[in-house]
């Protein structure tokens, strides 16, 4: 038999989430959370039970476990399961809620329990892969709150977003002015007296990017000013703020699609 393995992915700068991965062929007894819960298999399929309905867990579709509600969820192959479950502070959820719907007071619980959907099994599996990767905790962070304002979005209204133009306006002057930096959304949120939530589902109706996805196209625009005229990789990177040039590697690739280097090299003869 495969030896079983548990990783918890934790950081006290995301003190609202706790990552499982694991595989197992274990049997857990009926149980409850006094988080919101979000799984998949990565490999195998489970019997997943929640409150009095029962499902067949299998790829591409997520199981669904409100506060408090009565579940479980078990190896129903010999394959030896793999799987991510992720558990979030029901607090942070719902400001998340109430950046979408501004009627959001309490934490609305989700009406299904399951989710059958490639592109968010997909995308949900990618970002538990990104928690456990060496990516720097601001780019976990943009991606956690990207995938649940899209996940929270499915069952909830669509609220417009008021006064707009001026609050937005003014926080991109303030990104533009101060590119070098690696803003937090909290520091946005204090310097403009604005929920975080608010800030961010108010860049997404408006350019559909996260504040920090914003902060991160400012700085390679900068960065390719920079390598047009002639700077160093070294210098361009300590010039736009990046934390080192792994990061600035990586991030100018994903935007750019080829590398610093590779664009550096057109401009320099």
């Amino acid at each position: 038999m495969k030896e079983t393995f548990t990783k918890i992915f934790t950081d006290e700068q995301l003190p609202y989430l706790l990552l499982r991965y694991s595989n197992s062929n274990k049997h857990y007894k009926k149980h409850f959370h006094d988080t919101f819960s979000l799984g998949i298999n990565e490999q195998g399929a489970s019997i997943y039970t929640n409150n009095d309905k029962s499902y067949t867990l299998d790829k591409n579709m997520l199981s669904i476990v409100n506060p408090y509600a009565v579940h479980s969820c078990n190896s129903c192959t010999e394959v030896l399961n793999i799987y991510y479950m992720l558990y979030l502070d029901i607090s942070w959820c719902k400001d998340i809620q109430k950046s979408i719907d501004e009627s959001v007071n309490d934490f609305v619980n989700i009406p299904v329990d399951i989710l059958e959907d490639k592109v968010f099994y997909t995308e949900y599996l990618d970002l538990c892969k990104f928690l456990f990767s060496d990516n720097y905790i601001l780019d976990k962070e943009d991606m956690v709150i990207d995938f649940f304002v899209k996940f929270f979005s499915l069952y909830l209204d669509k609220s417009k977003v008021s006064n707009t133009s001026k609050e937005f306006d003014e926080i991109i002057f303030y990104l533009e002015n101060n590119y070098k930096e690696n803003i937090s959304i909290e520091e946005l949120s204090k310097l403009f007296n604005l929920n975080p939530f608010y800030i961010i589902r108010l860049f997404k109706s408006k350019i559909n990017l996260t504040p920090h996805a914003f902060m991160l196209n400012l700085k390679i625009n900068k960065a390719k000013e920079l390598l047009q005229n002639s700077y160093s990789i070294v210098d361009t990177a300590l010039e736009c703020g990046f934390f080192d040039q792994s990061h600035f590697h990586k991030n100018f690739t994903k935007i750019v699609a080829i590398t610093p280097k590779e664009y550096r090299l057109n401009f320099v003869q």
